[in-house]
């Protein structure tokens, strides 16, 4: 039927009489018009933030094997990459991936600004666990981003990415929010935090690490850590860092130098299959099982054992050993946390208190 339907209607466009190419003109304008203003929204996002994102080329001597032949020759390798300009805790900082200047000396990394401006870091810390890396630079620069609310980006959000995929700086893309809270993610960079990453179409290729999701009003919403990809550039998959998560990564470097993170001192068990979910009454993919209680913390004080099933985290069902590693991450330290478990088939509420721990 719609092939029939089709048929129809190219018949009856073809068949249509000729217009001259005023009339032609005035129509397609017409129709256009929406389309424009669509456009719009999507020039002026990018204007607007353009100038809070820079340009990062950093050069390092690796030990390369050319030839295949084993023997090992020191070249000069041009990386790059992208940042944002950010405000945090009372500095201006640039924001990129710890794996765009990992091991590279300051004066081996160039920045530049929306305005052709050349800047030299001073100082970098990064944090390895969320591949995250801050950058203070001499020279007060005039722009720092605006930050979305992350926790607001849904599933179906149309979102733009900005980097320099390829050496190709101020590249734009567009798609949307493919998934919310992936975890374990298959980086190509190595890097798999079990946080939870947004999930883009958008076209990111190598060089766009550190570079901003945008949603849009312009405003930074996520930076870009890592592609899923089989042949070296984009497959349609790609993942962002959350900028809620970012900046509070970000702030403790600014203002401590290290990064703490909250820790309860449980093992979980990934193998916990629908098998052993039934043997305990619950019928559903829920569930992180124990595996190990680590002396002297949070969970060991409170009498939390092996084989206990932790069902639900502050308010949330917990849906598998990584979610909860991933729930943990964001929960925050020295405040208690209703806990609901599933011991032996029996149900308790329990209250836990993360502390802290020391994160690379």
């Amino acid at each position: 039927m719609r092939l029939i339907l089709l048929f129809v209607l190219l018949c009856y466009t073809v068949s249509l009489p000729a217009q001259d190419r005023g009339t032609l003109r005035q129509n397609l304008q017409t129709v256009a018009a929406p389309f424009e203003r669509i456009n719009e929204v999507f020039r002026l996002s990018v204007e607007f933030a353009d100038p809070v994102i820079v340009h990062i080329e950093a050069t390092q001597i690796k030990s390369v094997n050319p030839g295949r032949s084993g023997r090992m020759v020191k070249m000069q390798v041009e990386e790059s990459g992208c940042g944002v300009i950010v405000d945090i805790a009372g500095k201006q900082i640039i924001l990129t991936n710890r794996h765009v200047v990992e091991g590279i000396e300051l004066d081996s990394i160039k920045v530049q600004t929306y305005d052709r401006h050349l800047l030299t870091p001073i100082r970098i810390l990064t944090n390895e666990d969320f591949d995250l890396a801050v950058m203070e630079v001499s020279e007060k620069m005039p722009y720092s981003a605006d930050l979305g609310d992350s926790d607001r980006v849904q599933v179906g959000d149309i979102v733009l990415a900005v980097g320099s995929p390829f050496g190709l700086d101020r590249s734009v893309s567009m798609g949307i929010i493919g998934a919310v809270n992936r975890r374990n993610i298959p980086a190509t960079n190595g890097i798999t935090p079990k946080i939870g990453f947004f999930q883009t179409d958008a076209a990111i290729n190598p060089g766009s690490s550190g570079g901003p999701l945008l949603n849009l009003r312009g405003e930074v919403i996520g930076l870009v850590t890592a592609i899923a990809t089989q042949g070296g550039g984009d497959d349609g998959v790609a993942f962002v860092l959350p900028i809620k998560l970012v900046l509070r990564i970000a702030e403790q470097l600014v203002q401590n130098g290290t990064v703490v993170k909250p820790h309860i001192g449980l093992g979980f068990d990934p193998e916990f299959n629908a098998e052993k979910r039934k043997k305990l009454g619950i019928d559903r993919q829920i569930g992180a099982r124990i595996s190990r209680v680590v002396p002297d913390t949070p969970s060991a004080q409170i009498g939390l054992c092996i084989g206990d099933v932790i069902l639900s985290f502050d308010g949330t069902e917990v849906e598998d050993d990584t979610h909860i590693v991933h729930l943990v991450a964001l929960a925050e330290i020295n405040k208690p946390i209703k806990i609901t478990i599933n011991r032996e088939g029996n149900t308790m509420d329990l209250s836990i208190t993360p502390s802290v721990q020391i994160s690379r």
